[in-house]
């Protein structure tokens, strides 16, 4: 550690220097003069060093300092030191930077910087191919110039970045982005996108499938089911083993078609837009309908109670909601044991808009299974859901109507405790109970 010097020697070190000049001025007879030509060899000096560490600092500062003395001694070895801090800090910075934009060009995404008033820092390469960025030329541009969709503009103002977006590529419109965003440093964000055209093509491929294949099974079974009812059992041919042909080929065909229409349906879902056929909906009313079919479905074996807001309404499609309540509550009913209680709720949140629960006390269900049941045809129990007439597909309704109105479904459960699906609803689908 370095000891400034003191007042005191600093006056004698002065002192010291002046001395020569005080004894010539004495024997010449001019003491002040001598004195004052003292002082300014003194200033001249300093001044001198102070040139020289000015350029050095700006001029010269990859070479060694300037060999003073004195205090500048201190000053040169004191700001040599600092240059070398400095200079090393740069390094590691420029290392640091370099790791970084490795990475973001291994990565298989498109990577985009930008701050806060959506001006570009630095984009990879993948980000140039996919969008059209030029690099270096378009640091400093912004990103709406080159990302013009009025959807991603609205997307960007609300800063509402939980869900991915899609969108066409300025490129070619026939390649389609998913991008997310997120924070990468203050008044900094990330932009990363990633090429989802054959993952879309794939899933709309399914859908055509799945659409397609249930209008085609939808003739056969129609046939099938037609001759079946026109040959009642009773008159069935005298064979031993006809009664309980023609009882399970009536079960499967039934059974086969509720499968065909629960496909078409999550086939018209997939291409329904939240305000279709959306009407003033007494949901109220309808829960206490559906409430009625539960009991009856239930033959009085369960303790069913319903606990709702009658001032909630909905604006929506009433025939999705009802698909959607009926799927929950009429689970509840078939996987709760008799004396179970079922628990229905319909009340307001704290946010202006609604919740729903449907809570049983059944068994339960483990929780590597929780995730996947929104699947489609994925069941916990084949034996079991296929002797309660399920086709794994309810769920999956359920989830996909939710999605229409911008919520989704919740579950939570505990093995041998009971079950609670619920889902909330956005004040928006709310709307005021109509005058009877």
């Amino acid at each position: 550690m370095i000891q400034l010097p003191k007042i005191r020697d600093i006056v004698v070190k002065v002192a010291l220097i002046l001395l020569p000049f005080i004894l010539i001025g004495m024997a010449f007879g001019y003491v002040y003069q001598a004195i004052a030509i003292g002082l300014l060899s003194i200033i001249i000096w300093h001044y001198f060093h102070l040139l020289k560490a000015i350029h050095w600092l700006w001029y010269d500062n990859n070479s060694a300092p300037y060999n003073a003395k004195g205090a500048w001694a201190l000053l040169f070895d004191g700001l040599f030191q600092l240059q070398r801090k400095h200079k090393q800090k740069r390094k590691e910075l420029g290392l640091l930077i370099k790791r970084f934009r490795k990475g973001a060009e291994s990565l298989p995404d498109a990577v985009v910087v930008f701050t806060t008033d959506r001006t570009i820092v630095w984009c990879n390469t993948l980000a140039q191919i996919m969008m059209g960025f030029k690099m270096p030329s378009d640091i400093g541009n912004r990103l709406d110039n080159f990302l013009r969709h009025p959807e991603f503009i609205h997307y960007l103002e609300q800063k509402e970045y939980d869900e991915p977006f899609e969108f066409s590529s300025p490129l070619n419109e026939h390649i389609t982005l998913e991008c997310r965003i997120a924070p990468f440093e203050k008044n900094q964000w990330t932009l990363i996108a990633r090429d989802v055209t054959q993952l879309r093509l794939m899933e709309q491929m399914r859908k055509d499938f799945i659409a397609n294949v249930s209008h085609e099974l939808r003739t056969p079974l129609t046939v099938m089911r037609g001759y079946l009812e026109m040959l009642p059992n009773d008159e069935a041919p005298s064979m031993g083993i006809w009664p309980q042909a023609h009882k399970m080929m009536s079960e499967q065909s039934q059974r086969m078609e509720a499968l065909v229409e629960q496909l078409m349906t999550l086939t018209r879902l997939e291409n329904a837009q939240p305000t279709q056929y959306a009407k003033p909906t007494d949901v109220p009313a309808l829960l206490e309908k559906i409430q009625s079919d539960a009991i009856a479905l239930s033959n009085n074996q369960h303790e069913i109670t319903l606990n709702i807001d009658k001032s909630l309404w909905m604006l929506t499609d009433k025939e999705q909601l009802r698909s959607a309540f009926s799927n929950l509550i009429f689970n509840a009913v078939k996987y709760t044991p008799a004396g179970g209680k079922i628990e229905i709720e319909w009340l307001s949140d704290d946010k202006g808009g609604a919740k729903f629960c449907c809570k049983d006390n059944g068994q339960g269900i483990a929780p590597e299974h929780i995730s996947r049941l929104t699947e489609r045809f994925y069941r916990i129990d084949e034996a079991r859901t296929r002797d309660s007439g399920g086709s794994g597909l309810g769920l999956s309704i359920v989830n996909r109507i939710l999605k229409i109105h911008d919520s989704k479904l919740t579950i939570t459960s505990r093995r041998q405790v009971g079950s609670q699906f619920g889902f909330v609803i956005n004040k928006k689908f709310i709307c005021p109970p109509e005058s009877q």
